[in-house]
């Protein structure tokens, strides 16, 4: 199954809401504008402002929540916005395409590309985001690659924003890593996830998720935990400076980045060590 599949399948037990046709979806719409306007004071933001025309590409999007609301944000300060939504799933893209132009006003470009493989679009950004914890779905040699087709995708003095959350400590230690974890009880849905694996030259935790009304309809994903400063560290090696902007008690927020150093491109990184081809 291929990692559209594995998130098609995922996203559409309806654990995450994703869709901002729907309540829920529009509701995390509404919180995500929030968020960006109090990001936009960001001294960073604010020099980007002043360029008036801005080209924002966002990676891992999905229905563009996070792509949109920023726009939004930016246009409320009279700029002119580009948006361009990439994910590996059309369908979900498609629906971006559609609300996004009912909510800006304008035509939003979509790319059914691979966030790691984003520098082969051929197109110059000013702000590249990624929005809705999704480091989770790379762990560090993926890491490694998106960073360094991010940086060769932006501009000399571009923004590359991660809205991310501290899970080393979320997981590990105010909740406590379970083993078997509910993750959406509602009248129709009863949807677990299961402990499935630990890999550890990837560092990567395996975990079923399924609903139990349908419980062949299962799929595992890989995610990787990572926490704000271990992430911040990695994404310094290919930009000059590294900020946190930090909206719930400390433990989530955003990093933002500027000026990608481009030491090392995406071809320079292509061929994975010894230890993981083995695998």
């Amino acid at each position: 199954m291929s990692l559209a599949e594995k998130l098609q399948k995922a996203y559409g037990l309806g654990i995450w809401p994703e869709d901002p046709r729907t309540k829920e979806g529009y509701a995390r719409y509404q919180a995500s504008l929030n968020y960006f306007r109090k990001l936009l004071e960001h001294d960073w933001l604010g020099e980007m402002v002043r360029k008036k025309e801005i080209t924002v590409l966002e990676i891992c999007a999905g229905a563009g929540i996070g792509g949109v609301a920023l726009a939004r944000s930016l246009m409320d300060k009279k700029c002119i916005v580009k948006l361009i939504l990439t994910d590996v799933r059309e369908d979900v893209l498609r629906i971006g395409k559609k609300w996004g132009a009912e909510e800006l006003g304008i035509d939003i470009e979509i790319s059914c590309t691979d966030a790691r493989e984003i520098h082969r679009l051929g197109v110059k950004a000013d702000i590249i985001l990624m929005y809705g914890y999704s480091a989770t779905h790379f762990d560090p040699w993926e890491m490694i690659n998106l960073l360094a087709s991010v940086s060769e995708t932006l501009h000399d003095d571009g923004l590359f924003i991660i809205n991310e959350i501290d899970r080393v400590y979320r997981i590990f230690y105010e909740v406590g890593f379970k083993r078997v974890l509910p993750e959406k009880i509602t009248e129709d849905k009863l949807i677990i996830s299961i402990h499935a694996g630990y890999d550890v030259l990837r560092g990567i935790f395996r975990r079923a998720y399924l609903d139990l009304k349908n419980p062949k309809n299962h799929v595992i994903l890989h995610n990787y935990y990572w926490n704000i400063a271990e992430l911040a560290a990695l994404i310094w090696l290919f930009f000059n400076d590294v900020d946190f902007v930090p909206l719930m008690r400390n433990i989530m927020g955003f990093l933002l980045a500027k000026e990608p150093r481009r030491k090392i491109g995406p071809e320079d990184i292509r061929t994975l060590p010894r230890m993981i081809q083995q695998k």
